[in-house]
């Protein structure tokens, strides 16, 4: 006899078969391979229990006996079971088949309250209204692009940042010498009797601002006797008091735009040696900084054009 132990399952969800063979204690009984004859279910477990004989002659019993658990994936909504039992025999083996025995399938999905066939619909939704999903960020994407790019600015920084750090330096270099000479230029071509003291005295400020930032100290704050003890040319020398007679005294005369456009090309010449320089301190193989070992409170010493 074969008979499930519960009357409906679900899918993927195991269940029990259970197996008893009544038979005379000498016979020899093999129950069926759980490989083959419990196709379509799959065999979990098998629980087995040792041969029980009962009774006395002529009427002794004896009982085999074994649980299976199953395991149903099929979607058909009674499924039946019947497996072999073989009686082991001298020349052969003899077969008996159990009685078939049905179990159903219990479903998860309600059925529509308004069929009262209780047969679920099988006809498609005609109009259906879109959910707006939640956008979730891919954080391990995020880390490998954040970690390619890192590794590839970082080799390139190995190959090229001598270069592109000299470059940028040197554009740094060339855009404040740029807005010194637009600014100055125009001051000097403003220049005239009326606007002679106003005008002066901008045009020193943003000479000894841009000067200062050149040769790495501070010409804003300093008179110009101060400055002329640090320049050894007499003519930037005479070229700034030029300019403190326009500014303090209001002594406005035809030397006073020579004496700003000296200036000019003082700090003009001083911005092509600081280039020169930064090129070649940053093309040397051997040095990381400048090669000039002066004190940087020693005097500057400016060139000045004839």
């Amino acid at each position: 006899m074969g008979r499930f132990l519960t009357d409906s399952i679900q899918i993927g969800r195991p269940f029990q078969y259970a197996l008893v063979y009544r038979h005379q204690p000498t016979e020899e009984v093999l129950f069926p391979d759980t490989a083959i004859h419990f196709a379509p279910y799959q065999v979990r477990q098998v629980t087995t229990f040792p041969t029980t004989t009962t009774g006395t002659l002529p009427d002794i019993i004896s009982r085999d006996s074994a649980v299976y658990t199953l395991i149903s994936f099929e979607t058909t909504s009674a499924q039946v079971l019947q497996v072999p039992i073989r009686i082991v025999r001298d020349a052969d083996c003899t077969l008996i088949m159990t009685q078939p025995d049905t179990i159903f399938l219990r479903t998860s999905i309600a059925a529509n309250a308004a069929d009262t066939t209780g047969v679920a619909s099988t006809t498609l939704a005609t109009h259906t209204e879109l959910i707006q999903l939640r956008q979730q960020f891919n954080y391990p994407i995020l880390v490998a692009v954040v970690t390619g790019l890192s590794m590839l600015l970082g080799l390139l920084y190995l190959l090229f940042g001598r270069w592109i750090s000299r470059k940028i330096r040197l554009y740094q270099l060339y855009l404040r010498h740029m807005r010194f000479q637009r600014n100055y230029n125009q001051l000097i071509r403003t220049l005239n009797a009326e606007t002679a003291t106003t005008t002066t005295s901008q045009a020193i400020v943003i000479w000894k601002e841009y000067l200062g930032r050149l040769e790495g100290q501070s010409f804003a704050s300093l008179t110009t006797t101060e400055i002329a003890e640090r320049i050894a040319d007499e003519r930037v020398v005479d070229a700034l008091r030029e300019a403190d007679r326009v500014i303090y005294g209001g002594a406005f005369s035809v030397q006073s735009q020579p004496a700003l456009r000296l200036l000019r090309d003082v700090a003009t010449q001083t911005y092509r040696r600081q280039r020169a320089a930064l090129l070649a301190s940053t093309s040397s193989k051997h040095s990381d900084g400048p090669t000039d070992s002066s004190s940087p409170t020693a005097s500057t010493q400016l060139s000045v054009p004839s």
